[in-house]
Parts: C-alpha cells; structure tokens; sequence
C-alpha cells in the first residue's frame, strides 16, 4: 500500500498558525495528487499529476510556483493510477457521496487512510477559499466565515478526496475532504456541495503515514495538545450525553403516551359499564308486570275478609243477648 505524507495538523491550522510548513518543492517530493493550503492559509491547494494549484478566493485557478511560497497544511501521495475503477450513481449531495464511498471505498475499514481522485459530469459544483491571511493570524473559525463561495454548473471536473481515520482527531482530516479541479483548470476549491448524475472514482488505501509539524516559535509555544485532546473528549461526552438526553426523552414520551392509552382504555371501560347497567336497569323497569284488575280485586276481597267476619260476630253477639232477654213466662210456653 502507498504512504502518506502530511505537513502540519488540523489543530495548528485552527488555532491560526498559518505560515509555511514546508516549501511546495520538498513538499511534492513526496507525491503528485493530494489537497492542502498554502502559506497564509492563501486560498485552497489541489495537487495533481505533479502540479501544484490554487483554488483561489477570487474565483480562479492559479499555478503555483515552487519559489512562491510554501505548504500551511496539507497532504499528498504518489497515486497509484493502476488500480481498478468503479463507478457511483446517483449523487445527489456530499453526504451521499461520503455514503457511497464509505460503502464502496474503505476495503479495509475505517481505520486506515484513504485517497481517491473522483471524475465525471457535474450538475452542480459549490466551491469556497479564503484570502491570503496577514499577521496577526486569526483562528479558523473566524477566517471562515469571509471566505467566499461559488456555484458552478454543468461541467466535468475531478475531485482529489483525502480521508483520514477519525481516532486521529485534530491532528488529520476528520473523515472525508474534498478539493475539485475543472477539466479545463479555471475552477476550483474546496467543496461545500455537489450533484452529479455518475462519477467514476479511483482509490488508494494507505497504511504509512508520516506527519512534519510546523517549526514557528507560535506552533511551539500554544498549548493546544491536551487542549485538543480534551476537546474531542469533550466532543465525544456531549454527543454521547446528547444520545442519552435524547433516549430519556423518547422513554418519558413514550411513558407519557402509555398512561394516556391506558386512561383512555379505563374511561372506555367505564363508560361501557355504565352503558351495561342502564341497560341492565332499562330491562328490570321493562320486566315489572303491571296489576291486572282481577289481581286488585282480589287483593281488595281479601282485604275486606276481616271486617265481614267481625260483623258476623256482632251479629252472633246480639242475638245472644236477645235471647237472654226473653221472659220466664214465654219461656215456659215454649217448653209446653
């Protein structure tokens, strides 16, 4: 496998240490295809077939010569043109351009470098650069945000892509980055965006890395090192800590969803059985059988049975007492 050589890091870069790391001629000794900035972060480096280009902030393209300055930060390689290509269809952004590499490029996993030149038809291209910076240096995050962009469509151009492991931090490239070059050399930058309908694509994977730091007495005196360290842990704790928030969350919605269920599930109970008993008092009121007058009548004979016989015991009473009254003298006629 090919070896990779870089100048300076990512950290060095964004704490605004742009003067030269090394000159372009040392640089390209060590390969012909690669991606980088020059000294004062001035514009943005494509390297390829041996040539050093400037993606500058003015919108064109510059040839750069070796005497004219130096390499800030960046990465090449000697390209191994050999090795089989394959095509990509369908690209409808950057993100789906790292999908489709990832899936199709990293042979060996994500644990290793990659470098990969990406040709075709472009629909669409968005590139950016940045002005040569002047002393005191700004960090990168400032430098940003006057860099100027421009949108380019419908030509054929080559993407020289860089990826390095993300383990590595803010020492390399944090995964995929991409400088595109138009085919006739008056366009370029580093991308922001992209479509293209197919591209054909080219990699090399690399197992040798070797890194030359800067020599200012700026890089030697920042403390960044662990700074950078804590950062990506940092990084790591929030993302992590964002995660889990998220996951307590969707468990607290989903909790809150489940006691709505189950009160919605009790209600409707409630409501059936109390549907269920009106009904059940609707069928007892439907099941009393009215009085018929032959029932009243009787209850009526029944209830007056007392009185009758209480008159037919006064009755047998007076008599009595009538008898009793009778004299001796029409008793005894009786008797005779």
């Amino acid at each position: 496998m090919a070896r990779l050589f870089q100048a300076s890091t990512i950290a060095a870069l964004e704490k605004g240490h742009y003067d030269y790391t090394i000159s372009i001629e040392y640089f390209m000794r060590n390969g012909d295809t690669g991606i980088g900035t020059y000294n004062g972060h001035n514009g943005e480096a494509i390297f390829l077939d041996g040539v050093a280009y400037n993606g500058c902030a003015s919108g064109e393209v510059k040839v750069m010569d070796y005497p004219q300055t130096g390499v800030t930060f960046g990465a090449i390689t000697k390209f191994n043109s050999e090795v089989p290509e394959f095509k990509i269809e369908n690209v409808t952004d950057l993100e789906t351009l790292k999908r489709l590499l990832n899936e199709q490029c990293l042979t060996l996993g994500p644990n290793y470098f990659y470098v990969a030149r990406i040709h075709g038809h472009f629909n669409e291209v968005t590139v950016c650069s940045s002005y040569k910076q002047r002393k005191p240096f700004r960090p990168l995050d400032v430098v940003r945000k006057e860099m100027r962009s421009y949108t380019y469509k419908d030509l054929d151009g080559l993407l020289v892509a860089i990826y390095a492991p993300k383990y590595l931090g803010n020492v390399s490239f944090n995964g995929w980055c991409f400088h595109f070059l138009s085919d006739d050399k008056l366009k370029g930058g580093k991308i922001t965006k992209l479509s293209a309908p197919s591209l054909r694509v080219k990699i090399n994977s690399i197992d040798k890395w070797e890194i030359k730091l800067p020599n200012s007495k700026g890089f030697m005196a920042e403390p960044f090192s662990d700074e950078s360290v804590d950062s990506t842990e940092k990084s790591e704790a929030e993302a992590k800590s964002t995660k889990e928030d998220k996951k307590v969350t969707e468990e607290a919605t989903t909790k809150v969803e489940e006691e709505k269920k189950v009160t919605e599930e009790k209600e409707t109970t409630s409501s059936e059985v109390k549907k269920v008993e009106n009904e059940d008092e609707s069928e007892e009121a439907c099941s009393i059988k009215p009085v018929s007058k032959k029932t009243k009548i009787e209850k009526e004979d029944k209830k007056a049975e007392p009185s009758q016989k209480e008159d037919a015991k006064e009755k047998d009473e007076k008599k009595e007492k009538d008898v009793k009254k009778e004299s001796p003298a029409s008793t005894a006629k009786k008797e005779e």
